[in-house]
């Protein structure tokens, strides 16, 4: 990433991560802002350098485990 800026590669990989997450969840707490959270999340990792496929996946565990 260079000034906020994410490449079409690293993009691809933010949204694998992203919808493996997603699609990990239970049904019921597949909702918008569990998958707000988890996007933000992603993307905090790897605003700051992270390109680790795992690391990115541990981002992008839900804190809060709660249904939103």
């Amino acid at each position: 990433m260079v000034d906020g800026v994410f490449q079409p590669e690293e993009l691809s990989l933010l949204r694998d991560i992203f919808d493996e997450a997603v699609s990990d969840l239970p049904a019921q707490m597949r909702t918008p802002v569990n998958q707000a959270r988890i996007a933000k999340q992603i993307l905090d990792c790897a605003a700051v350098g992270e390109r680790d496929p795992m690391e990115l996946r541990a981002a992008a565990a839900l804190n809060d485990t709660r249904a939103a």
